[in-house]
């Protein structure tokens, strides 16, 4: 039954993962019991919201706010372990010899999800210990578990050091932040893996078997049991790589930066430092797909003959919004296509759904040129710099408003109910749910009407060449990307897209199939003097690369400024100039530039 499921202290599970369960049941009141069960399982509680939405009711939905709120309140003091079954279990580790297994008998009892503690119960059991380091690991584990953790200040007192004290205080206070954490990896199945990754005679083979153990998204590691696997090499590159893809695992964060004790120069450890520090600021929400899920549909994917159809298949997995990868995982999938454009639109589509972006650079070696290279790293800057800050409807939401207004007849009746589900100030939308969408009319005027419409609710505006792909027609496109132009936020500044790739394609095809360097010019001139047009640096640049005299560059670069959209990337249009004088003369055009 789902709800033994849900009871199981052994179970945890992503918060669509019980969406699709409690989707079975069909009655109010079985849903928001079945929600509350599951609370405790959560491991993306940021991503809860899609479980309240399988609630059809506003009562119900306070409900179960409620319950949230109690249940992120202090543990009931009535639920520590009995006097009776406290003894039972004190007396029994009390008896027991060596060490080693008191401090797995007292790991145990801590870590089980099911045992709560007084303060004055886990004192007596963290003092069966003398060592600090054994008694500090064993205070923090006991945290999770204390019904009275007002009182906690006792446990502080069993250390006898002040840095031993202070590192628990940062422990207690970085403790929770709304997710829980993956369990960390049972001694047992840990010194199975580091054997086998010991016996290894060659390094290479090793670390092979070490990124993939730290790149599997179910396994997790304490800083401790991390350190022990990174010093099974020792190149100070091998094991800086190391410790950062570690990070994403580690069950005691407050911790890790102890590893940098396991690098040798001051700059692997300044490195180290940057990049938890970035990672904790820059990373999406979603938790990547487990190893067997990925592993299935890699294959899949893999099986098919047609790169059509597994181009198809990629981009409907990177555009399901359900769907995180990380970037190892992205890279792999996007591997098995092997045309640079098809690379390029994939590794674009895939960066939302990257759950450890400090690693993206794994998904940017797969490009060949360096012109796709500055592609792919302009979108990444418009994407952190822009879209809304609503959050796009959950699958769930969509796929019913969807089923709805397809299911409608006539037309009217649907372009009614798209243009209020567009007007409606709550809903945010994807590119490609806007996109897909608009699909349900065949009318290019329709089509154009919501996909104005439509912009204002976007969240990824650097995919909205999406949405651009489903007018037929150039003048329509032309009129679509005017509005966007033209749009203004509550701020009163522009926001621009660029051409989208498959309209940017076609002109510079066309422009590079004139054969005479006038011909190119003019055609030039013509598109960037053009205020329906908008390039991202990267495509001003390839356009302008099809005239070769540099007073005819310098001209170009100077008119297409207008038109970029991330000019913080300009400096990409300062390498098609020779002389230091003519990079003078366009740094001094820019600095003068009024828009």
């Amino acid at each position: 039954m789902i709800s033994d499921a849900f009871s199981n202290t052994q179970n945890y599970f992503t918060s669509s993962q019980v969406s699709q369960l409690i989707q079975q049941v069909n009655g109010e009141s079985f849903r928001l019991q079945l929600a509350k069960l599951s609370y405790r399982s959560i491991t993306d509680r940021n991503n809860f919201y899609q479980v309240f939405d399988q609630l059809n009711s506003q009562e119900s939905r306070n409900d179960l706010e409620d319950y949230i709120n109690d249940y992120n309140q202090e543990v009931n003091p009535d639920s520590a372990m009995s006097d009776e079954n406290f003894n039972t279990l004190y007396q029994g580790i009390l008896q027991q010899r060596p060490v080693s297994a008191q401090m797995n008998s007292l790991t145990n009892a801590f870590n089980n999800t099911a045992n709560y503690f007084t303060v004055y119960q886990a004192s007596r059991l963290i003092q069966l210990v003398t060592a600090e380091n054994n008694r500090l690991q064993l205070a923090k584990l006991s945290y999770r578990s204390i019904t009275d953790r007002s009182n906690f200040y006792q446990v502080n007192e069993l250390l006898y050091g002040q840095a031993s004290k202070n590192e628990l205080e940062v422990y207690v206070k970085n403790y929770g932040g709304g997710s829980t954490q993956g369990v960390a990896m049972t001694d047992a199945n840990f010194n199975a893996l580091y054997q086998t990754i010991q016996q290894q005679r060659s390094v290479s083979t090793q670390m092979n078997l070490l990124t993939n153990a730290f790149n599997n998204t179910a396994n997790y590691f304490t800083t401790i049991q991390a350190s022990r696997l990174i010093q099974l090499v020792s190149t100070e590159s091998n094991r800086l790589q190391l410790a950062k893809l570690s990070y994403r695992s580690i069950t005691d964060k407050v911790n890790f930066l102890r590893l940098k004790d396991l690098l040798y120069s001051q700059a692997g450890k300044n490195e180290l430092e940057a990049y938890v520090k970035n990672y904790n600021s820059g990373s999406s929400q979603g938790v990547a797909m487990p190893d067997a899920n990925f592993n299935a549909l890699y294959q899949t994917i893999q099986q098919q003959r047609s790169v059509n159809t597994q181009m198809g298949l990629l981009t409907n997995a990177f555009n399901n919004t359900a769907n995180y990868f990380t970037a190892y995982q992205a890279s792999r999938l996007i591997q098995l296509v092997s045309a640079e454009s098809n690379r390029l639109q994939l590794a674009k589509l895939s960066y939302r759904s990257i759950t450890d972006r400090n690693n993206f650079y794994q998904v940017k070696d797969l490009l060949y040129g360096q012109a796709s290279k500055n592609d792919l790293e302009a979108f990444i800057t418009n994407d952190n710099s822009g879209g809304t800050q609503g959050v796009a409807m959950s699958d769930a939401g969509f796929n019913a408003l969807y089923q709805t207004i397809r299911d409608q007849w006539p037309v009217s009746t649907q372009m009614n109910s798209l243009s209020n589900a567009f007007n409606n100030s709550s809903n945010y939308f994807t590119s490609y749910q806007a996109s897909r969408l608009i699909q349900l009319v065949s009318a290019e005027s329709n089509r154009l009407q919501l996909a104005k419409l439509s912009y204002r609710s976007i969240t990824d505006r650097n995919n909205f060449n999406l949405v651009f792909n489903t007018l037929p027609g150039q003048s329509a496109k032309d009129e679509l990307a005017v509005y966007v132009n033209n749009y203004s936020t509550g701020g009163g500044s522009n926001t621009w897209v660029p051409m989208p790739e498959s309209a940017f394609n076609a002109l510079y095809q066309a422009i590079f199939l004139k054969f005479f360097p006038n011909e190119r010019m003019n055609a030039l001139t013509i598109e960037f003097n053009n205020t329906a047009n908008n390039f991202s640096a990267a495509q001003a640049k390839q356009l302008i690369s099809l005239v070769s005299i540099e007073s005819n560059r310098l001209i170009l670069a100077k008119l297409s400024y207008r038109s970029i959209t991330d000019r913080n990337n300009f400096n990409l249009l300062y390498d098609l100039l020779d002389s230091e004088a003519s990079r003078n003369e366009l740094e001094e055009y820019v600095r003068n530039y009024s828009n």
